[in-house]
């Protein structure tokens, strides 16, 4: 099938748009673009896994404790602190257990609750009332910068990220911004726990991907790759 059906058939002309124009209409250089943007995006899945799964449980352990109820999610002093924004995602999140046919547990509700819900917790609406607690997440951030609007301003830039990564859409146009990507997710990881990079060094093949299709992004000569 040549490109042109290609495109027509199976990504659409609209999703490729960016991508013929960043190349000048030249759909072979637009498509291996297309197939690498796919490939920096899966090599950033790892990062974005150990975050979301290290933050959530580091927030359910912090805020177990400051409610002093390890159904915190269901505390009558959370619930009357937060928005409409959380209680949709819990009860969101309840019905997706539901229907499932699980039985709704503590446990079950953090693991279903988006990476939207748990950034929000960082909004300055919940400076007073849950910052003191969620602080404790990031004992190796520096105490000088140590804040809930760093913390707001760093996730909702990875929370970005991951959504553009997980609805399959273009991350790969500036090699600075890919690099300071995974630096934020570093930084955000090692403030998590300082073991933690160490264990993640093995699956983080983010800069070496970015390398290896850095030709194309920047409309260099390259040798498509099989």
């Amino acid at each position: 099938m040549d490109n042109n059906k290609l495109i027509e058939r199976y990504i659409s002309e609209e999703r490729m748009a960016p991508y013929l124009r960043c190349h000048g209409g030249d759909y072979d250089r637009a498509i291996f673009h297309y197939r690498s943007n796919i490939i920096i995006s899966e090599s950033f899945y790892p990062l974005l896994a150990i975050l979301e799964v290290a933050l959530r449980n580091a927030i359910d352990f912090q805020l177990s404790k400051r409610f002093k109820d390890s159904r915190w999610l269901e505390n009558a002093e959370f619930v009357n602190m937060v928005s409409r924004f959380q209680l949709d995602r819990i009860t969101e999140a309840k019905t997706t257990i539901i229907s499932m046919k699980k039985v709704i547990t503590p446990g079950r509700i953090t693991a279903e609750l988006s990476f939207g819900f748990w950034t929000s917790l960082f909004d300055t609406r919940f400076e007073m009332s849950l910052w003191k607690s969620l602080r404790l997440c990031f004992p190796n951030c520096p105490k000088q910068i140590r804040k809930r609007k760093t913390m707001s301003s760093l996730f909702n830039s990875i929370r970005k990220l991951r959504n553009r990564i997980f609805h399959h859409e273009a991350i790969s146009w500036n090699i600075s911004a890919l690099k300071k990507y995974e630096a934020e997710l570093m930084k955000a990881i090692t403030w998590l726990d300082s073991d933690l990079p160490e264990w993640v060094h093995a699956m983080n093949q983010v800069n070496e991907t970015i390398e290896k299709y850095k030709a194309i992004i920047e409309r260099q000569q390259f040798h498509p790759l099989p």
